[in-house]
């Protein structure tokens, strides 16, 4: 679940971003909890007392005697990366916010086109870049494009890379899984993990590669599977 901030003056508009905001997620199988601000200095005071409280910020550009572009810049000047999305009844403001980095910059009325297009660039800014792995004798990073799927033989996990490359560390399928994010990874079978990004199609007992592999999906897994592969190409695609 998506934490949202939205920072608006006007009513109106308030609540027409927060309740699209939510019918977009939705759309994509995706859940939030919206917080509604009229001003920056509810926002700001809750973002100094949990600097991490939000995963998305939704700023109108002009917040009463507060530039938005300026509040944004404070946040990334004390290392706050949180993506924010930018809304504005103007134009002109668009290059004095492009040095606050972010993901959307959104003419009003707000299109649902563009706001859903600003989220999802918003939802890819927070998926991890890559993981790390304790093993007994070292620890090791992967980045999460690297990996197609994992499996594991006896008491050996066997992590399968795009280039062709395994790396066997001593760990448990179900901690693995702990770890991974769970909008790209899923278990199609008892002794497997697959990541979306690596799936070229699926069918009944065996799901193909990009890289042409083949890896199996049990019964029980395959219609989970499927759906998570439809909604991770409706969030992305």
């Amino acid at each position: 679940m998506y934490r949202i901030a939205v920072c608006e003056d006007e009513p109106i508009f308030l609540k027409q971003i927060s309740d699209m905001t939510v019918d977009i997620l939705s759309s994509i199988g995706e859940s939030c909890e919206i917080w509604k601000y009229t001003s920056a200095l509810g926002l700001e005071s809750a973002l100094q007392e949990d600097s991490g409280a939000y995963d998305i910020l939704i700023l109108d550009i002009m917040l009463g005697e507060i530039n938005g572009v300026s509040f944004t810049e404070y946040l990334r000047d004390h290392g706050n990366c949180v993506p924010v999305i930018f809304i504005s009844s103007s134009e002109k403001f668009v290059f004095d916010a492009y040095s606050a980095e972010p993901v959307g910059y959104i003419l009003k009325p707000v299109s649902r086109q563009k706001l859903a297009e600003a989220l999802n660039r918003a939802i890819r800014h927070l998926t991890p870049k890559s993981i790390v792995v304790d093993t007994p004798s070292a620890t090791v990073s992967f980045h999460i494009r690297d990996i197609t799927f994992i499996e594991v033989i006896n008491k050996e996990l066997l992590i399968h890379l795009q280039d062709g490359t395994v790396t066997r560390i001593y760990k448990t399928l179900s901690s693995m899984k702990e770890i991974l994010p769970k909008d790209i990874f899923v278990q199609c079978h008892r002794c497997y993990i697959v990541s979306l990004y690596a799936v070229r199609s699926i069918k009944r007992f065996e799901i193909t590669l990009k890289n042409h592999e083949t890896i199996p999906v049990s019964k029980y897994s395959y219609k989970e599977v499927q759906e998570q592969l439809q909604q991770y190409a409706a969030k992305w695609f």
